[in-house]
């Protein structure tokens, strides 16, 4: 029942906030200039889905933990797992990002067929929505809109590469953003260039997650194996008892954290890195640097 209450005075807060934030509201011109705060750019994001769903989880198993064991470390252990496990057990995110990168390669080769077909830059990219592979057809698509409604080229591209979020959409969008300032001859090529450099990093990133998908299979023997003699330990009275004492929370909170500094050292060798993104928009850009956009 203590639980129970305390989540109920944690929904009336949050709902309180919501109402106060809606009524209060805020300037249409200050919304313009001022930038996306963190908790925006996290709600907008692709990623956000998947993190609320496993943060509905995590609360569902921390309770209904907590209800059956009594046991608060062990259910604080047992909500971290379930938040953090499945991403580290799943391959799924590190091959759409492979089929993305694809995908630009692709987008880049036939962009630089198009602009050397007589057509512009800006005429180029908006006709490139129509021949876009599917897997980033709607940012480029969205980059045509920009466009073909008189936006500046340059800060249609930053936003562009902000949807994608990727260092390697960041190159290509680089190269099409100094393309747009110079408007030199040398676009087509610098295209061409990118896509073989794109292509041959798809390449060494198959190899990479098809060494790298033993591991994860050993991870999850791993977790499979943890988590039946967890159970099987906590379901007996003799070995489960010393554990409910104050003493024996520290001891598994001792326990639960050396189980997770493991799995988070085997993450970090299942995970490969992608480095970091070098191209925003302008407006976040200024804000970070504390100057006005």
């Amino acid at each position: 029942m203590t639980v129970l209450a305390a989540l109920g005075g944690l929904c009336t807060a949050g709902a309180v906030f919501v109402i106060v934030v809606g009524l209060r509201g805020t300037d249409q011109a200050e919304r313009q200039v001022r930038p996306p705060s963190r908790l925006q750019t996290l709600l907008r994001s692709r990623a956000w889905p998947g993190r609320r769903n496993r943060l509905l989880a995590t609360a569902v198993v921390a309770l209904v933990v907590f209800l059956l064991s009594g046991w608060p470390v062990a259910a604080l252990a047992m909500a971290a797992g379930a938040y953090m496990v499945p991403p580290m057990l799943s391959g799924r995110a590190p091959q759409r990002r492979i089929t993305r990168l694809e995908a630009l390669a692709q987008w880049s080769r036939r962009l630089a067929e198009m602009m050397g077909a007589s057509r512009g830059l800006e005429q180029a990219l908006a006709d490139s929505a129509r021949i876009a592979p599917e897997v980033i057809r709607v940012p480029v698509t969205v980059l045509a809109e920009r466009l073909n409604n008189h936006a500046n080229t340059e800060q249609a591209l930053r936003a562009f590469a902000d949807e994608l979020d990727d260092p390697i959409a960041d190159l290509i969008a680089c190269a099409l953003v100094l393309a747009s300032r110079r408007r030199g001859p040398g676009t087509r090529e610098a295209l061409r260039l990118l896509a073989d450099a794109v292509e041959h990093e798809v390449l060494v990133r198959r190899d990479v997650e098809a060494e790298r998908a033993g591991l994860r299979t050993t991870l999850i023997v791993i977790v499979a194996s943890v988590a039946v003699l967890s159970v099987l330990f906590a379901s007996s009275q003799t070995f489960a008892a010393p554990y409910g004492t104050a003493l024996g929370q520290t001891v598994l909170a001792v326990v639960a954290a050396i189980y997770g500094g493991g799995l988070g050292w085997m993450r970090g060798l299942a995970v490969l890195s992608t480095g970091a993104r070098f191209l925003h928009s302008s407006r976040r850009s200024s804000a970070e640097q504390g100057v006005e956009p």
